[in-house]
């Protein structure tokens, strides 16, 4: 492999992050994402044409995937509204559940009933490919005109959720499988760790919405945030809390800050006399945008990052047959689940259930978490990743096509209201 120049190496991240941007384009007018084809821009580079060696750089996967985790899950808690989703979405978190459950499940049935692997592996693979991923199902529903506006809130709603779940269960499963305490101390140690996430997130939310308050309208005040997600994730680690689930909280008490401030105005000066002014806790629009688009490119990197690493020798029948198989399951679980909501409690058209079955993409998340069990030092886990990316590949094809089936039916997307994150947040909140 020869030697890249400085000005090579700058113009193909340029160019990764070009292609990228036409990707979310092409998302927004046709419904069709681009992680595939970021995926085969990294497997041009990496295994096909040796530009890049694929050892030197899957030692960045496991730093930049924990990155691009951090940076996910900070974004999703930004999006999230807490209020609303209690008030208006108890549909789709039970639609949520149990298709999250029902997949990891089954899962775990056929990875270790069928293929003779521990049940817990089964378990931590099922958390991994458990959940759909909001930055394709989202843009993809909003450009639908064939489904109802609650029917694309409610897939909108679920795409948010089930990156929380895939994380928190990947997590905690992880942690089952690598703490030698039996397994009344395991229970304990997992409370404890969401407990002191939770009580962190808080105590830091608390202090950073002030501080942001006090540097509106400065600079470096969004570099100031990442470095504190960075500071605080660390630290939740060395207090034996759970660092991605204490940056989720964060995000989430950020976002909601202003709104509890309003709650307990009132209750607090009648209790003490002083006056809490909501408006110190409300988040700077510009913060959320650059989160937003740095969320964008360390997505897209991620995903040309997996395409670098890819070992084309380790795509053997046995890998491609399990993947199709655990791709087939996820098929089926969300089609009968599908089938049982939509007639039972959402009244969906035939149309409505055929594209909510099809929205069952897996993304960034599942591809981060694949890699996690390895990291931690979980044996027999290293063919994760290849289950992972064999899933997500397959998933979005599979959405891609039944989408187009339904354009030639007559289901064609128009130019209908899109349902953006803020499904998920407070009214005149985006």
């Amino acid at each position: 492999m020869e030697q890249l120049s400085v000005q090579a190496v700058l113009g193909l991240v340029g160019f990764i992050i070009l292609i990228g941007l036409a990707g979310e384009l092409f998302l927004k007018k046709t419904g069709i994402p681009s992680v595939l084809l970021l995926v085969a821009l990294g497997v041009m580079g990496g295994p096909v044409l040796n530009l890049v060696e694929p050892s030197r750089v899957q030692v960045l996967a496991p730093y930049f995937g924990t990155l691009a985790l951090l940076i996910i899950l900070f974004d999703g808690g930004l999006n999230l509204r807490i209020a609303r989703v209690l008030r208006e979405a108890p549909l789709a978190l039970a639609f949520t559940v149990v298709v999250f459950s029902a997949t990891v499940g089954a899962t775990a049935w056929v990875y270790a009933g069928l293929l003779d692997h521990p049940w817990l592996h089964g378990v931590l693979l099922g958390a991994i490919l458990g959940g759909t991923t909001g930055a394709i199902v989202i843009p993809v529903v909003s450009h639908l005109a064939a489904l109802r506006n609650e029917t694309k809130v409610l897939l909108s709603l679920e795409s948010a959720f089930t990156d929380v779940f895939v994380v928190i269960a990947t997590l905690a499963v992880i942690g089952m499988l690598t703490t030698p305490a039996g397994s009344a101390h395991l229970v304990r140690d997992v409370f404890h760790a969401f407990f002191d996430a939770l009580l962190l997130a808080v105590v830091t939310g608390v202090l950073w919405a002030r501080l942001l308050t006090w540097l509106r309208g400065q600079t470096f005040s969004y570099m100031l945030t990442l470095a504190a997600i960075l500071v605080l994730y660390d630290v939740a680690e060395l207090v034996g809390a759970n660092g991605a689930v204490t940056i989720l909280l964060f995000g989430i008490v950020l976002a909601n800050l202003e709104t509890l401030a309003r709650r307990l105005a009132g209750p607090i000066r009648r209790a003490i006399g002083y006056e809490l002014n909501q408006a110190e806790f409300s988040m700077d629009e510009a913060l959320r945008r650059l989160n937003e688009e740095l969320s964008f490119l360390v997505r897209t990197f991620f995903y040309v990052l997996l395409g670098l690493i890819l070992d084309l020798s380790a795509i053997t029948w046995r890998v491609g047959l399990v993947g199709l198989l655990l791709f087939a399951l996820a098929v089926v679980v969300r089609w009968l689940v599908v089938e049982g909501f939509g007639r039972l409690w959402c009244n969906w058209s035939p149309v409505e259930r055929r594209v909510a079955a099809a929205m069952l993409p897996r993304g960034l998340a599942a591809a981060v978490m694949a890699f996690m069990p390895a990291s931690a030092g979980v044996q027999d886990t290293e063919s994760f990743p290849m289950y992972a990316l064999s899933v997500i590949a397959l998933s979005v094809a599979y959405m891609t096509v039944a989408l187009a089936l339904e354009r030639r039916r007559g289901a064609e997307p128009s130019g209908s209201v899109p349902v953006e994150p803020a499904s998920v947040s407070e009214p005149g909140r985006s």
